[in-house]
Order: C-alpha cells, then structure tokens, then sequence
C-alpha cells in the first residue's frame, strides 16, 4: 500500500498516475477499470464524465453503450457508493433496490454486454468536485475483502485528489476547444455523422471535418468515440 501511495503522490502528470492506477487494480485482480468525475457540485445531477486515458479494459462497444444510455439516472451503483462512502459491488447494489423499468432495462442491457461483476469506490474532492472509480472483469484471484477493498479506497481518493490537482494548475485541458468546436463535439457525442452536423450548423462538410481534427488534436484522441468520450470527462460537453 505505501509504495502505490508514493507513486500517487510523486506522479507528475496525468498520464503517469493512471499508468500506476492501472497497474495497482491489475495487481489486485481487476482487469477493467475507469474514473468518473463531474464539475464541483454536479456529481449526481445529470454533469457526470468520463476521463477516457482511465478507461482500460473495457470495449469502445460497452463504453459508447454506457454514455448513451443515460447513465446518470439509471446507474444505481455509483448513487449508492456515494451515499454510503464505500465500495460497493455491482450485484449487491442492484439486488439491494426495486429497480424501476427503465432501470432493469439498463441492467439487462449491461448484461447483455457482458460487463460481469465489479466494484464502484466513492472519491470526494475539494469544492464538491467528486467522482468514483469502477473497478471490474474480476479474476479468480482478486482481492475482495474487507481490508484489501480500504486500500483500494484510499488508492482510488488519493489519485482522484491527485487529479483534481492536475486539473487545478492547469495540467489538463491546457488547449482549450473554441466555442464552435465545442457544438461540433456535442453533436458527435450525439451520434450524428458529419453530413448532418453540418446542416444542423450551417456550414460544409469539409468545414466540420477540419474542426473534428482541430478537436482531435486538442484532445489527443484519434477516433470520433474518444473524442466524445473525452470531452465529457473535461466537462466540454453534457453526458
């Protein structure tokens, strides 16, 4: 526990902490894994995100299907994490509430993808600025127990105050998207082709086409779902 904690607090950069993050919920036998965090104040009122670089493990697929799926009221699990404070097991969490429809329509689908079993962890930030770690595609091997499920917690809190560091010096999003890039990205995250987005906005295919590679550049992704799933996470765009 003490080493991962000084690799958290020695990590210099964004990358560098979710390289250790990754291979610290590997070790413990979680093979998936992503991080969620919202605006200040916002986490549970529709302004959640995903900070794609701690995406691992997990398809395009299942991911795209997540965001899409309107996530925020339908999820139970991370509304339960937060308001208990502790990890929390996917299965438990669902056979703990009477789902609406809407909901077990969510779970089945989250089924059908075969996301398996796992854990939410709950993290807490300066000013409101929460989020949570899901932590899944469990091995034989993982470590479940009490005392190894409160290291994880205190792992998954100091990276997440880590980041929340990044963040405020400026270490993240330093390029900021222009305010018709952002329209270009939102429409993307909404699944509409390039065609359409121009027509929606006024302007040539080509014209959104450069913007979409301005954005890509910005952003450091390469493919239209990364972009999505990116500028989410910064908060650029509505889940």
């Amino acid at each position: 526990m003490a080493v991962v904690m000084e690799k958290i607090l020695r990590s210099k950069d964004l990358q560098g902490l979710l390289k250790v993050m990754l291979i610290y919920f590997k070790g413990n036998g979680f093979s998936a894994c992503f991080y969620f965090s919202s605006p200040p104040g916002t986490l549970g009122h529709g302004q959640q995100g995903l900070m794609e670089p701690l995406h691992h493990g997990l398809s395009p697929e299942v991911v795209e299907a997540y965001l899409s799926a309107n996530f925020q009221r339908l999820d139970v699990v991370p509304r339960t994490a937060m308001a208990l404070g502790v990890p929390v097991r996917w299965t438990e969490a669902w056979a703990a509430v009477d789902a609406t429809p809407d909901e077990r329509g969510f779970l089945q689908m989250m089924r059908d993808l075969e996301i398996g079993d796992g854990y939410t962890i709950p993290c807490y930030g300066p000013n409101g600025h929460d989020g949570y770690v899901g932590i899944g595609k469990m091995t034989e091997s993982a470590r479940t127990d009490e005392n190894a499920l409160r290291e994880m917690h205190l792992a998954a809190q100091a990276a997440h105050l880590r980041i929340c560091e990044f963040m405020s010096s400026g270490q993240v999003g330093d390029r900021p998207l222009s305010m018709r890039e952002r329209e270009v990205l939102d429409w993307v995250a909404r699944g509409k082709s390039n065609s359409v987005i121009a027509e929606i906005l006024g302007i040539s295919a080509g014209t959104v086409d450069t913007y979409l590679r301005r954005i890509y550049d910005k952003l450091n992704v390469t493919d239209r779902t990364s972009a999505a799933v990116r500028g989410i996470g910064m908060g650029l765009i509505a889940a």
